[in-house]
């Protein structure tokens, strides 16, 4: 059983009971718990979301995320060098770095996508669990 990579703004959504995830996709994750797999590229993009004021959490940023990574189960897939050289190969205009590195992570660990990014889901070379 292969592993489902969650992109950042999914699994923030996910995680926070947000209604525009929907019962049928919530329902496909939470079925995956065991199988889920975060992105270390997710963590910047968290941080940097928070710094900006685009997002904001009930508790401490650090302590929001380690309850949700404990929550859903999630193993943390670090970046690598094969990661990063992939990403930047990646084309696509509406894809930002840290889409490129969660699409680059799913190749390279071939890994499922679970993602509602227009941007992300027609990368060739991605298995899409939704």
């Amino acid at each position: 059983m292969s592993l489902v990579l969650v992109d950042t703004p999914l699994f923030v959504a996910w995680m926070a009971r947000d209604s525009r995830v929907g019962p049928e996709r919530s329902s496909l994750l939470s079925k995956a718990k065991g199988r889920i797999a975060f992105s270390q590229a997710s963590w910047y993009e968290i941080a940097q979301e928070l710094q900006e004021g685009r997002l904001r959490f009930p508790l401490p940023a650090q302590l929001w995320l380690e309850k949700a990574l404990e929550a859903s189960q999630a193993v943390v897939v670090p970046l690598s060098a094969a990661i990063v050289a992939r990403s930047a190969r990646i084309p696509g205009a509406d894809l930002d770095t840290v889409d490129r590195l969660i699409a680059a992570t799913a190749i390279e660990h071939d890994l499922e996508l679970a993602t509602w990014n227009p941007a992300l889901a027609g990368i060739g070379g991605i298995c899409y669990f939704f």
